[in-house]
C-alpha cells in the first residue's frame, strides 16, 4: 500500500539557520535519534550555547520522557530514573558512563557557606 508521502514530492530540510540580528547566523542542531529498548527512543543532544554537556533524553513506548542523562552518567534536567538494560547499553556504546544498576540520580547538595569580602 502506498503512503501519503509516496504521492507527494515534498522538499526535505537538511539544515535550519537562525539569526537574531540578521548579521550573525547560527545553525540549529537538533538531537540525534538512536535505538535503545525501542526504535528511536533515545535523543542525544549537544550542550546548548557551549555550556553543559552532551546528554540523552530517554523515552518510553508511548513517548513519555523517562529521564535525561549526561555523558558522565549524572542526571540532567532534575530527573531520576532507572534505565532498561537495552537503553543503558545503547548509551554506553556511544560513550556515556552509566552506573551499575543503570541508575541515574540527581543529588541536591546542601547550601555551602559563603565567604563575604567587605
Amino acid at each position: 500500500m502506498l503512503r501519503f508521502r509516496d504521492f507527494v514530492n515534498l522538499p526535505m530540510l537538511t539544515e535550519i539557520i537562525l539569526s537574531k540580528d540578521d548579521e550573525s547566523f547560527e545553525r540549529l542542531d537538533e538531537g540525534k535519534w538512536v535505538n535503545g529498548r525501542f526504535d528511536r527512543n533515545i535523543r542525544i543532544d549537544q550542550p546548548t550555547h557551549g555550556v553543559g554537556q552532551t546528554h540523552a533524553h530517554i523515552y518510553g513506548r508511548r513517548g513519555a520522557e523517562i529521564g535525561v542523562v549526561n555523558l558522565d552518567g549524572s542526571s540532567s534536567h532534575g530527573t531520576q530514573c532507572r534505565l532498561s538494560d537495552a537503553d543503558a547499553a545503547a548509551l554506553r556504546d556511544r560513550g556515556f558512563t552509566i552506573m551499575a544498576g543503570n541508575i541515574v540520580e540527581w543529588v541536591m547538595l546542601p547550601t555551602q557557606p559563603q565567604l563575604l569580602f567587605g
